[in-house]
């Protein structure tokens, strides 16, 4: 018996009325949402953490501007730089071309003097040897003259192609002084004088007008094997031409000084 009496109340509590079960259960909700109601404390806060949240970007948006008006600032300011060092460069170019153009010149005129300094001292040269010797070797210089006094004898005619070979011709004697020079040879020699035509002329064509004949000179002698020498046997080398038969002998040849 005992053990049904206990019973019982085991299955009043177990018969207990669900309203009484949902009553329970309606507190705690309740008790629930009123835990997460907020507070007026709360939306303080939550309003000071909103404009925390809005105060750095605000901060964030004046440093962007700040950025953007300081780039701003350097692209200018390097527009300005390169701009002046380009007309900067523009100018120094410019200022070297023409140091350059004026170098140029200078040098174009040093190389004129240079030339002309380089023509004059070849002339000096030649001027010099001219003067010490302007006639080549076995050559005598008189006047504006060479004069070569032939080693072997042969003819008039011999001695004048002999002559030619080496630049020249036999003797035209146009002067006092030329006639004295060529008779102090101390030799009997042709020189370039012939008869044609019955007129006496000299080898180049140069006018014959100044003449040193000697006494009884021209003779009649043939043309045809007439030759003039100057005669060592004249007392008077303004006297000393004579016509001669064109036997081997001596002659002189005479060419112009070339510089």
């Amino acid at each position: 018996m005992s053990e049904g009496v206990y019973e019982i109340p085991d299955r009043f509590e177990d018969d207990e009325p669900d309203a009484m079960k949902n009553t329970d259960i309606d507190g705690k909700l309740y008790a629930n949402v009123r835990a997460f109601k907020p507070s007026p404390r709360d939306g303080v806060d939550a309003s000071v953490h909103f404009q925390r949240w809005k105060r750095p970007s605000g901060v964030a948006a004046v440093c962007l501007g700040l950025l953007c008006v300081l780039l701003l600032a350097g692209i200018i300011g390097l527009s300005v730089y390169y701009g002046v060092i380009c007309h900067h460069d523009s100018k120094e170019r410019d200022q070297l071309q023409t140091s350059y153009n004026n170098l140029t010149e200078e040098r174009d005129q040093l190389q004129a003097s240079y030339n002309n300094m380089t023509e004059e001292r070849d002339q000096l040269q030649t001027r010099v040897r001219f003067h010490e010797k302007p006639c080549l070797s076995g050559w005598w210089k008189f006047g504006t003259s060479c004069y070569y006094l032939s080693s072997t004898v042969n003819t008039a005619g011999a001695g004048q192609k002999e002559c030619r070979t080496m630049g020249g011709e036999l003797v035209v004697l146009n002067s006092r002084e030329e006639q004295i020079f060529v008779n102090g040879f101390k030799k009997n020699v042709w020189i370039g004088t012939y008869k044609k035509d019955g007129i006496w002329q000299w080898v180049d064509n140069t006018p014959f007008t100044t003449t040193y004949w000697m006494e009884g000179e021209p003779n009649n002698l043939n043309d045809k094997v007439a030759c003039v020498e100057i005669s060592q046997t004249a007392t008077d080398p303004l006297k000393s031409w004579k016509v001669g038969p064109c036997v081997e002998q001596h002659w002189v040849c005479e060419k112009p000084i070339t510089l």
